[in-house]
Formats: structure tokens, C-alpha cells, sequence
């Protein structure tokens, strides 16, 4: 993979705000970050802004995909339909095969 996928997932305008940033780097880790600022940031933290996140490496990857993909489609009768929807909608090579 060369490429870095990144899209900001939340945002909290106002006195109080938040972003949050989904990124999966070119080396196959993946990152959610948050960043606070605001009063209440300096009043807890002295500093204007506040950064934290999970970082997960790349050996993990295929652990972490098992579980969010168990996590959403459990429980699902139409499990197999909806997740070959979501792989087209987001564009994600896939193979679709049947028999009977």
C-alpha cells in the first residue's frame, strides 16, 4: 500500500471543540485521533489544545477487521447481501460467488 486514506469522522464546533480523524498510513497501521481546544482544554490541561488517539500496528490488522466486521454483521439475516452493498459503495475489490 503507498497510499494514506484519511477522513475527518466527527466535528464539534463551538467553545468546546472536537475534531476526530480516521487515517490508515502507508505502511497498513491505522490511527483514530481526537483534538480538543476550547476553555475547557486550558482550564484542565494549561495548554490550548488537547491530542490523543489509538493506534493500531500493522500485524493487527486482520484482527481488528474480523472483529468490526463480526461486530456490524452479527445477528444479521442479510448479512451477506448488505456487506457485498457496503464493498461496492465504498469501492472495495470484492468477489461475489454462489452455487447451488
Amino acid at each position: 500500500m503507498t497510499k494514506t486514506y484519511s477522513a475527518e469522522v466527527y466535528r464539534q464546533e463551538g467553545d468546546n471543540f472536537r475534531s476526530v480523524n480516521l487515517s490508515i498510513d502507508a505502511d497498513g497501521s491505522i490511527r483514530l485521533q481526537a483534538q480538543d481546544m476550547g476553555k475547557l482544554v486550558e482550564e484542565i490541561w494549561g495548554d490550548s489544545d488537547y491530542e490523543f488517539w489509538v493506534h493500531v500496528p500493522p500485524a493487527e490488522i486482520r484482527k481488528l477487521a474480523f472483529a468490526l466486521l463480526r461486530q456490524k454483521y452479527a445477528g444479521r439475516e442479510g448479512a451477506v447481501d448488505e456487506f457485498r452493498s457496503f464493498c461496492k459503495r465504498e469501492a472495495i475489490e470484492h468477489e461475489w460467488g454462489s452455487y447451488a
